[in-house]
């Protein structure tokens, strides 16, 4: 992979020497979804669904309850509180965030040297060693994120730090003007040990090209779960009747799933579960980020997404919580997360874009 985006940025350090920013960190990772590695918030991690690959159903919950964090965390030398980010003010790709670096004598930005090869980055999720997985996504421009460069997930390795191309897949039609998105959503699921991402490579204002593809991670090899359609968030859940992959449609303020089967593909029809359109001061907002958290409960995400480059720090969320009824199989709605106030599990979930 040709090193074109960090040039000129970072004068005198070597090809493997970690570095630290004093960037800012704003906004813009606040607003992102993020993971706290201290010892306290990484046990956080394994609250929420049950993973029943070691035998017998799943219990009912998230798929995400086998996640690590990432191996090289407990050597950075960071705070307590340190958070990963991919929409730290300032700062291209991934990058650690030390809101208690001032007055301690260390630098509130840490950025291995490889984190911003791929560009902007924008979803990222954590698999059971501990690697992350993460989808480049344009902010401002496409200089560093060329539309025909976004159809990819990259992997930052648990021990070595390096982000490397992990798969680059194939799109339904060629990248369009109007629409200079690839990968924007991606989820993990424990019981496979597969990865889910969303894209919406390829789209135009009259027709969804957008694919959701299931991603073996020991092989890299990609199968298409849903086709001509273009999806946002994604996550999987372990319901009453089964597994389910969960996404929040890129056009639509609604949210649907369709069955997984053991191969990881689906297994029936896409079933419409809800819209946010429909709740109390409902919104026509577009669902990026689904969470399940113990309950088990789900918090939806929602800003307005068109298609078009827009800065972290202008938009503005919705996040809508809903509670799961086992015998009817359905989400019944609790209420609106109040703006600013904490959600449940929110420090470790993933960025979308």
């Amino acid at each position: 992979m040709t090193k074109r985006r960090g040039q000129g940025r970072r004068p005198g350090a070597g090809a493997n020497a970690p570095r630290a920013t004093g960037g800012g960190s704003g906004r813009g990772w606040t607003l992102g979804a993020i993971a706290v590695f201290a010892a306290g918030a990484a046990a956080m991690w394994f609250v929420g669904g049950r993973s029943g690959a070691g035998g017998g159903p799943a219990a009912i919950g998230g798929a995400t309850g086998c996640q690590a964090l990432p191996r090289f965390a407990a050597t950075l030398g960071v705070g307590p509180r340190a958070m990963f980010g991919t929409s730290v003010k300032g700062v291209m790709g991934l990058a650690v965030v030390d809101p208690d670096a001032q007055g301690a004598g260390r630098q509130p930005v840490y950025q291995h040297p490889s984190w911003d090869d791929a560009g902007y980055l924008g979803p990222f999720v954590y698999d059971r060693k501990g690697d992350i997985y993460a989808a480049p996504v344009p902010l401002v421009s496409l200089e560093d994120n060329p539309p025909d460069e976004q159809n990819r997930v990259f992997r930052v390795d648990s021990t070595t730090q390096q982000l490397a191309l992990f798969v680059d897949l194939p799109a339904a039609a060629a990248p369009t003007g109007g629409n200079p998105f690839g990968v924007i959503g991606l989820a993990y699921d424990c019981d496979g040990d597969r990865l889910y991402a969303a894209s919406v490579a390829g789209s135009t204002a009259d027709a969804q090209h957008g694919r959701i593809y299931a991603i073996d991670l020991a092989s890299g090899a990609a199968s298409v779960v849903l086709d001509e359609r273009d999806a946002f968030g994604v996550a999987v859940f372990n319901g009453a009747h089964g597994k389910r992959l969960y996404y929040g449609l890129a056009r639509e303020p609604e949210l649907y799933s369709i069955a997984l089967g053991a191969d990881g593909g689906p297994d029936g029809e896409p079933r419409r579960e809800l819209s946010v359109a429909d709740a109390p001061n409902g919104t026509s907002d577009k669902i990026r980020r689904i969470r399940f958290t113990p309950g088990p409960t789900m918090a939806l995400h929602a800003y307005d997404f068109g298609y078009s480059l827009q800065v972290a720090s202008e938009r503005t969320e919705r996040v809508f919580e809903y509670s799961y009824e086992a015998s009817t199989d359905a989400w019944r709605f609790d209420h609106e997360v109040v703006a600013g106030a904490p959600t449940p599990g929110s420090e470790a979930a993933t960025t979308s874009p």
